[in-house]
């Protein structure tokens, strides 16, 4: 089980241990001349012991069962014998004793007290004197009142609750404690065995020899009898105070106060209420908190807050619901936490002006606060001074950081605390990270969340030890190169890559991780620069290369590469396309589109395309092998008219040869036959022979034609008008 503890340091701290009463020796009174007064040792008192709770009395019921024995020898001397008698005897009991009767063989003797330092000294008559070697047996009774609530008695007999001292009396005892059933009682100090009787839980201690230094604390507790008032507030709070049927003033002051301010705290905060089910609060008996006002049962969902009516008490351990080691582990965190938002809540409702005590790093009880420790209960003036200045300390230190930084950035820093988010904070959402919510993380969040000023300050003179505040310049450094990359980065956000190692407060590797950072930084300005020159946006791959990096820059630095290599092609592809053509790069370029494929390169870079360097290398090359393949259309195209001239040469030739040896006279000759038919043509022009369709063999028509004209100067005239027959 773990506790958040708090004293009030505006109040005096009561000691939880038991003071250590010393008990009177029997006192010897002389008798009458010429008796001598007694050794001390000379009468010897036994007791037994019996305490008796009695709830309906609020009383706890003593019975001293005293035997004493003479054992004063008498003296003879020159014929004179003295004797040595005792007619009282005298023992202490608690300061609080009233009702107190002695009885001895029934008939009641009379008593008297003197006050003391802590107990009565009760002196008790006997009914004759009692002399040596003779006995006395004497019955002593008295009651141990329970105080009344927030009174200095600690005692408290009631149906719920009981608490108080039981001592040992005489020179050698035995004790016998009885607690009625229904309460689950234990105790402290000195030893005792425990046993059940008829329900009743026993305790007992027998043989009691250093009756001065023996006592038992007793404390016992009935929950069942306890008042019940339940609080179900509005936003989600759902409180049971269980307050002693005695004291209903303690009961409806924590619930009033509760009832308003609970809504309030959540609003301070600015955290949701964080108690799944109910929040059990219990009135106890101060010094059973062991020197605190009140003790937040961390795991139990539980408050013990002291009768001792106190509002920052009250507010404060119920702050402990989102102040305890849930949030963050180190002691002076929660509680200067608690502190301040108890005392703002205060504020709020009108009850303020609750402050610190004024301390200074350099008092005598004065210590580190992160070596502030619990030390377990308050039993010295020492202890006590050094709680005082722990928790006015972080008081201060807490108070001063919520003024600095503001409310509403401390509500962000305390809810970054109980996500357990990661204080510097990429592109996205904040990461969730491991590991303990120390000083380390309060003071990132501080600076990185709360903007704070100047917290490192504060830090060294109040919180840290010597080599703690060591670090601090370390991460100072680191610090001052994280907002060099920040503002480097303008609208990139660091990566995690980079953010772990300021967090993890490893600042050597951190430092090389901001530089390889830069470095791609420096070349995404680098591509944004060259793409803005050729009218282009660079994709957004990058940035989130960058951006989600978690464990290395790798992916991130190879695209940075990618890209810068893709605009080198695209600055050479554009140059190409931009430059002066010679015509045999016009004449391969026929049939080409370089300007759409510079476009398609363009495109495919701003679309992150991993071909957009190809695309405009490819366009490159083309306008670069454009010469080659205009020389070879070139030649190509020669050739081809060279051969058309020779054709159509060989053709006109052609027909010259045949119309001057083929022609057939007027008078006779054969005639022309037309193009389609020279298929039918002898080589060589051989004028047809006997037997082919020209000459009109059976079955064949024969076709002629006249001449187109005057093919030939020297050929025959024209074919005369008319009818041939």
């Amino acid at each position: 089980m773990s506790s958040v503890r708090s004293a009030r340091p505006w109040r005096q701290v009561v000691l939880s241990l038991a003071a250590t009463f010393l008990a009177a020796a029997a006192f010897l009174a002389p008798a009458r001349a010429p008796i001598a007064r007694a050794a001390a040792d000379g009468l010897v008192v036994t007791t037994a012991a019996t305490y008796t709770v009695a709830p309906v009395r609020h009383a706890v019921h003593v019975e001293v069962a005293l035997t004493a024995v003479n054992n004063k020898p008498n003296i003879s001397a020159g014929g004179l014998v003295t004797k040595y008698f005792y007619d009282s005897v005298r023992i202490a009991v608690q300061a609080e004793a009233s009702s107190i009767r002695a009885v001895e063989k029934g008939a009641t003797l009379t008593t008297s007290t003197l006050p003391a330092d802590g107990y009565l000294a009760l002196e008790i008559p006997f009914a004759a004197s009692l002399f040596y070697h003779q006995t006395v047996r004497v019955d002593v009774g008295f009651d141990l009142p329970a105080g009344a609530p927030r009174s200095k008695s600690d005692i408290r007999i009631g149906s719920a609750f009981v608490t108080f001292t039981a001592w040992a009396f005489g020179d050698r005892g035995n004790v016998r404690v009885v607690i009625p059933a229904g309460f689950a009682a234990e105790t402290s100090g000195s030893g005792a065995t425990r046993s059940t009787s008829a329900g009743a839980t026993v305790f007992r201690a027998t043989g009691i020899t250093d009756v001065g230094a023996w006592y038992l604390v007793v404390n016992a507790d009935r929950q069942s009898a306890l008042t019940t008032e339940r609080l179900d507030l509005a936003g989600g709070e759902h409180v049971v105070i269980r307050a002693w049927p005695e004291d209903a003033a303690w009961k409806k002051q924590v619930s009033d106060l509760l009832a308003r301010g609970l809504p309030k705290l959540v609003e301070q905060t600015g955290l949701p209420w964080p108690v799944a089910g109910d929040l059990s609060i219990f009135e106890v008996h101060a010094p059973l908190l062991e020197g605190y006002a009140g003790v937040f049962l961390q795991g139990e969902n539980k408050i013990e807050i002291s009768e001792d009516l106190d509002d920052l008490t009250i507010i404060h351990e119920a702050s402990h619901a989102w102040f305890n080691s849930d949030l963050f582990d180190s002691r002076w965190i929660n509680e200067g936490l608690a502190d301040t938002y108890a005392a703002r809540t205060l504020d709020s409702l009108g009850d303020g002006g609750w402050e610190p005590g004024r301390v200074s790093p350099t008092d005598q009880a004065a210590v580190r606060l992160d070596d502030w420790t619990f030390p377990g209960r308050i039993s010295d003036a020492a202890t006590n001074a050094r709680e005082q200045y722990g928790y006015d300390a972080s008081w201060t230190v807490i108070r001063s950081l919520v003024i600095d930084v503001g409310s509403e950035a401390m509500q962000g820093v305390l809810g970054a605390a109980r996500t357990h988010q990661i204080a510097y904070v990429g592109g996205g959402a904040p990461e969730v990270v491991a590991g303990p919510n120390d000083w380390r993380r309060l003071l990132d969040l501080l600076d990185q969340t709360g903007r704070a000023h100047a917290v490192d300050d504060i830090f060294r003179r109040w919180v840290l030890t010597d080599a703690e505040a060591a670090t601090l310049d370390d991460r100072a450094a680191a610090r001052q190169d994280y907002a060099d990359l920040v503002a480097a980065g303008a609208d990139w956000r660091p990566p995690y890559f980079v953010r772990s190692s300021m967090g993890e407060w490893d600042f050597a590797i951190a430092r090389q991780r901001i530089a390889e950072a830069k470095t791609l930084l420096d070349q995404r300005d680098e591509i944004a620069t060259r793409a803005s020159a050729l009218g282009l946006a660079p994709p957004p791959d990058l940035r989130t290369a960058y951006e989600t990096a978690r464990t290395d820059l790798a992916a991130a630095a190879a695209l940075a590469t990618r890209e810068r290599s893709d605009l080198a092609a695209l600055e050479a592809a554009a140059d190409a396309v931009a430059g002066l053509r010679a015509p045999l790069v016009t004449l391969g370029l026929i049939g080409t589109m370089p300007e759409a494929g510079l476009a398609d390169a363009r495109a495919a870079f701003n679309a992150g395309l991993v071909d957009a360097g190809a695309r405009a290398m490819a366009v490159t090359v083309g306008i670069d092998g454009a010469a080659e393949i205009g020389r070879e259309r070139l030649v190509t195209a020669l050739g081809a008219i060279v051969a058309v001239v020779i054709l159509v040469t060989a053709a006109i030739l052609l027909i010259r040869r045949r119309r001057r040896g083929g022609r057939v006279g007027l008078a006779g000759g054969p005639p022309y036959v037309t193009l389609a038919d020279q298929s039918d043509l002898p080589p060589d022009g051989d004028p047809i022979r006997p037997g082919s369709l020209a000459t009109g063999e059976p079955g064949a028509a024969a076709t002629t034609t006249e001449p187109p004209g005057p093919l030939d100067p020297d050929g025959p005239p024209p074919a005369a008008t008319g009818d041939e027959s």
